[in-house]
């Protein structure tokens, strides 16, 4: 695929505020639903690390205690994307009020 191939499926934006309080809201969904996709991989991802550190601690005793201290900080930060998911979530209690 050539540049031409790429830029024959770009659509242009209408004029205005991309973002902010003045965007429109099809832009603002968006940009929420994007958000919350991204927090949502970034847990899962940290859940999958969390996991892996913990079959580690059980294969190498000796560094058991630096694996499952990782493996719990790796659990609070799923912990905090899932919650920014939420507040980013279509529907949700965004920071702009939902």
């Amino acid at each position: 695929m050539d540049g031409e191939d790429r830029a024959l499926r770009v659509t242009a934006r209408a004029d205005g505020p991309v973002d902010g309080p003045g965007a429109p809201r099809s832009h603002r969904r968006e940009a929420d639903d994007y958000a919350s996709q991204v927090m949502v991989s970034s847990a899962r991802a940290h859940e999958r690390a969390a996991a892996l550190l913990e079959g580690m601690a059980a294969a190498h005793p000796e560094e058991a205690e630096l694996h499952l201290q990782s493996a719990a900080r790796h659990r609070r930060w799923a912990e905090n994307d899932r919650e920014l998911a939420r507040m980013y979530a279509p529907g949700g209690s965004g920071p702009d009020g939902g």
